[in-house]
């Protein structure tokens, strides 16, 4: 599929483009505003159209009604964060067209790792809020069981209090229970597992102050909102697993956010060699951008892919990088997907881009027309062509504390927004 280079915001400096997008940004905000509304919302008594998980939920007269309405056009906005070069970590935040906000696993982990939480003052920095200002994500996504994607996750979840203000709408994952119910070559001793019960007891924290009120596209009977005396990790039993599933994934799973869709491509199965491996797959779309996340996908769950699939569903414009660049898929995957002809989004640190042999991130790298060398990819001048996207090597991170939203400054955050999806509008 071709992609529009006005779509993509490159690291050396800002675009032309950017323009019309903060004119369109204007409008919706001059007309929300004005209305009390979001700008795509239409005249009193009609509702926005609801998120939803297409193969669980109806669309409703009313919904049609509002679908059917003018459109202003939307945009979407798709950011790779770093607070820092150095931790291992894979966070994406996308902005709808109404400013809801997902996330895609977040994590960090070594400098980071017992570190200040960073995603609510990134995400409040995008959005333009401060703060003291409260902040609701619609949906985060976790892809696998390690802590450079889901520790932010548990950071947030375990320490949530009453007076913390933001909320989450609704977690999206699908984690086997490691060395007790899988049976795989993975077995119990991965060094992850023990830390997972972060995020369970998290889980039961959060819900705990906030009280649960049931996830999209999830049929979970309202008698089961609440936590029986004693139960452990509860909230986190309840959601795993609840949408994205095997048998979901059959009958064919797609999950609608204000007109983003997140189509599910893969979860784990019996006979995943690898955690890595159990990683959730997915492919965004917005009225012809596709962005494909690949988690810490393996060569074993690319094989899976490549055999469930034709190659032109998962060709897309924008290629997640597995497994950081390195030891993930094979160069038989990402040739089939004609990933050389796609942008290219590293979540890789420095130490790992630096270290072609060690990591065999160089080996990657050649698949994909690139130097396998980093200092030759650096002299060609590669870094700033807006083709790869590498959170190791961004020109600027926040200065002082990563938890305020001061710092993660338009410089950083224009170095970190890897596109600006428009809609196409036509009369």
């Amino acid at each position: 599929m071709a992609f529009e280079k006005e779509n993509i915001m490159k690291n050396n400096g800002s675009h032309a483009y950017l323009k019309i997008a903060a004119a369109l940004f204007a409008v919706c905000i001059l007309l929300t505003s004005c209305t009390g509304r979001p700008a795509d919302t239409t005249e009193a008594g009609t509702a926005e159209v609801s998120d939803t998980v297409k193969e669980t939920e109806e669309v409703t007269e009313e919904e049609t009604t509002v679908e059917e309405a003018p459109k202003i056009p939307g945009t979407v906005e798709l950011y790779q964060l770093a607070p820092e070069n150095t931790s291992l970590m894979m966070s994406y935040v996308i902005i709808t067209p109404s400013r809801k906000v997902v996330v895609i696993d977040g994590g960090i982990d070594g400098t980071g790792l017992d570190g200040r939480t960073y995603l609510p003052a990134a995400i409040r920095a995008i959005l333009g809020l401060k703060d003291s200002d409260s902040l609701e994500i619609e949906a985060w996504f976790l892809s696998h069981v390690h802590r450079d994607h889901y520790n932010e996750l548990a950071k947030l979840l375990k320490n949530y209090t009453a007076e913390d203000n933001y909320t989450i709408n609704n977690f999206y994952f699908d984690f086997p229970e490691i060395g007790v119910e899988w049976d795989s070559k993975a077995g119990a001793g991965d060094y992850d597992i023990p830390r997972l019960d972060d995020l369970k007891n998290g889980m039961d924290n959060y819900y705990s102050v906030n009280a649960f009120k049931g996830i999209k596209g999830a049929d979970i009977p309202e008698e089961k909102y609440e936590k029986p005396d004693n139960a452990e990790h509860y909230y986190y039993d309840l959601i795993n697993g609840a949408v994205i599933n095997e048998e979901a994934i059959e009958n064919g799973l797609t999950i609608d956010i204000d007109g983003v869709s997140f189509r599910i491509l893969l979860t784990w199965c019996q006979d995943s060699k690898y955690v890595n491996s159990t990683s959730v797959i997915m492919r965004m779309e917005y009225d012809g951008h596709s962005v494909l996340f690949l988690g810490d996908c393996a060569s074993d769950e690319s094989d899976r892919l490549l055999a469930k699939y034709d190659p032109s569903v998962m060709k897309s414009d924008y290629v997640q990088m597995g497994h950081h660049g390195q030891g993930g898929p094979d160069k038989k995957f990402y040739d089939a997907i004609n990933t050389t002809d796609s942008i290219r989004l590293w979540p890789t640190p420095n130490w790992v881009w630096n270290n072609a042999q060690t990591y065999k991130i160089g080996e990657t790298r050649s698949w994909v027309g690139l130097p396998y060398e980093a200092a030759d990819f650096k002299s060609q001048g590669l870094i700033d062509t807006g083709r790869d996207f590498v959170a190791g090597l961004y020109k600027k991170y926040p200065k002082g504390r990563i938890d305020r939203a001061k710092n993660w400054t338009e410089e950083v955050l224009s170095g970190q927004r890897i596109a600006v999806f428009t809609e196409n509008v036509t009369d």
